[in-house]
C-alpha cells in the first residue's frame, strides 16, 4: 500500500473551520468533519477532480475496486483525528499603523510552496449572504439606539471596523511560521522592501483569526464575540493556549449543533463533562428534527 500523507488545513477567506486531508499518489481525500470524505483523483494535467464520497459506515458512493483499494485502505486505517495543522504559510492583513503588524489572517497554505504572487488585502467575516453573526455586546449597545435607523448587520459592522484599521490602502503580507509561532515575512499586497524579510515573534500574531486587544472596550468585545461565534470551528486548532481553549469550549457548548459537527476534530478538551452535555443536547435536537 502507498504511504499516505495526513494533515489538516484551515479553510479561509472567509474562515470555515479546518479540513482534514489524506493524500496518496493519484488520490486526495478531504473531510470537514472526519466522517464524510470527498475523494478526488488527479488528472493527466495534474489537477484534482471529484471522484466519489467515502464514509466508514458504507453509506458513501465510492466503490472499492483495484484502483480505489489503496485510498479506501488509508481512509479506513487513518491515524487519530484531527491531523496536524500543516498550513504554516500565512497571508495576513496588516494594520495601518507604522509598524504594520498582523491584524487578520486572510489565506494559508502549505509551507513548502512559494507565496502566491496575486495577494489581495481583503478580509471577509463570513460567506456572502451569511448574516447569522450576532454580537451580544453590539446588540446591548444598540438597544438604546434610534428604532427608525436602518439596521446594519453585525457582520458588516465588524467588516467595516477591520477595513478602517487596515487603512485606505490595505496591505497584506505572507509569513512563513516556524514551530514556535515566529514568522518570516515575504511579499504580498502593497508591501515595500522595508517590510520584506522581517522577523516577527509569536506575540506579534493574533492567536485566533483577528487581533483581540484594542484600546476601546467595545471594539475588543466585538472581535471577541466573533471568535465566540466561531468557537466550535476554532476548537479544531491544535495550538491554542489553555485559557483560550477553555473560553472557546464554554462558548461552543452554547452552540451544541455546531460543536457536534466537529466532534471528531477536537484535539483535546479542558471541560470534557461540559462538552458531553452539549453533545447529548445536540443528539436530542437532531432526533427531534429527524
Amino acid at each position: 500500500m502507498n504511504k499516505a500523507n495526513y494533515y489538516s488545513m484551515r479553510r479561509l477567506s472567509p474562515y470555515q473551520g479546518t479540513i482534514q486531508v489524506v493524500e496518496i499518489p493519484g488520490f486526495r481525500a478531504m473531510s470537514p468533519d472526519g466522517v464524510t470524505w470527498q475523494v478526488q483523483i488527479i488528472s493527466q494535467r495534474s489537477r484534482f477532480s471529484s471522484y466519489g464520497v467515502w464514509r466508514a459506515d458504507g453509506t458513501g458512493n465510492l466503490i472499492e475496486t483495484h484502483r480505489t483499494r489503496d485510498i479506501i485502505g488509508v481512509l479506513r486505517d487513518h491515524p487519530p483525528l484531527p491531523f496536524p495543522l500543516a498550513d504554516k504559510l500565512e497571508l495576513w492583513l496588516l494594520d495601518g499603523e507604522a509598524d504594520h503588524l498582523p491584524l487578520a489572517i486572510l489565506v494559508s497554505t502549505l509551507p513548502h510552496l512559494s507565496p502566491p504572487k496575486n495577494a489581495q488585502a481583503v478580509w471577509q467575516p463570513t460567506l456572502a449572504g451569511d448574516d447569522n453573526f450576532v454580537s451580544p455586546s453590539l446588540q446591548a449597545l444598540n438597544e438604546d439606539g434610534d428604532p427608525h435607523t436602518e439596521p446594519v448587520s453585525h457582520c458588516e459592522v465588524l467588516g467595516r471596523f477591520i477595513r478602517e484599521i487596515a487603512g485606505p490602502q490595505a496591505k497584506a503580507q505572507w509569513f512563513r511560521r516556524d514551530a514556535d509561532g515566529n514568522g518570516t515575512g515575504f511579499s504580498g499586497c502593497h508591501i515595500d522592501g522595508a517590510l520584506e524579510h522581517r522577523e516577527l515573534s509569536q506575540a506579534d500574531f493574533p492567536e485566533l483569526l483577528l487581533r483581540e486587544k484594542w484600546d476601546r472596550k467595545q471594539d475588543a468585545d466585538l472581535v471577541r464575540d466573533y471568535h465566540d461565534w466561531q468557537a466550535a470551528n476554532l476548537l479544531t486548532h491544535s495550538d491554542l493556549s489553555h485559557a483560550t481553549r477553555d473560553r472557546l469550549e464554554h462558548a461552543a457548548c452554547k452552540q451544541a449543533q455546531k460543536l457536534y459537527k466537529v466532534r471528531h476534530l477536537l484535539p483535546k478538551a479542558i471541560n470534557p463533562d461540559l462538552i458531553k452535555v452539549a453533545m447529548v443536547e445536540a443528539v436530542i435536537r437532531r432526533s427531534a428534527h429527524a
